[in-house]
């Protein structure tokens, strides 16, 4: 298909660019050079594209540590950062301004929330980067008692061990 693609518009350009630098057909009986030469500049094309745009990625989905990581890329000297709760972003609150390409978000209450990338520079709101969804899920209360209470026996045992196996060698 990609290839059918590129023989038509190396055929277009042969017909108009052929006549127009004055090369006979005799100089060119295969179109091979046309299509290296508009696959570079699609391929630069694509890369220019690419360059510009911003991406976000979070380092989880689901946040159960109480932080989490979002890291961003993009051909600007400063960011911003938007956090919402819808994902729409009716309304937004700007958790970050700066150069960095990286922050981190602790202290967040149980829930869903939405985070996009703005370069700071562009006045225009509607060039931001992909919309990433961190859901904050908190370990339950119980399990961190559970843990705190068996830490302590074990820690108490560790200590009466430790004594009464000294005073029945002590002589």
């Amino acid at each position: 298909m990609i290839l059918k693609v590129a023989s038509r518009i190396a055929r277009w350009g042969r017909l108009l660019f052929l006549p127009v630098i004055g090369c006979s057909r005799s100089l060119l009986p295969n179109y091979k050079f046309l299509i290296s030469f508009f696959f570079s500049i699609n391929l630069l094309l694509v890369s220019i594209s690419n360059a510009t745009a911003l991406e976000l990625i979070s380092d989880s989905e689901i946040a159960t540590a109480g932080f989490f990581q979002l890291k961003w890329s993009g051909n600007s000297s400063r960011y911003k950062l938007q956090e919402s709760l819808s994902p729409d972003f009716t309304s937004f609150k700007t958790r970050y301004r700066g150069a960095d390409l990286a922050t981190v978000i602790s202290g967040k209450a149980d829930g869903d929330y939405y985070y996009r990338v703005v370069d700071d520079n562009n006045n225009q709101q509607d060039i931001h980067s992909n919309i990433v969804k961190v859901s904050v899920i908190h370990h339950p209360l119980i399990n961190a008692f559970l843990f705190f209470i068996a830490g302590a026996i074990v820690f108490t045992a560790l200590l009466i061990l430790i004594f009464r196996g000294n005073r029945q060698h002590t002589v």
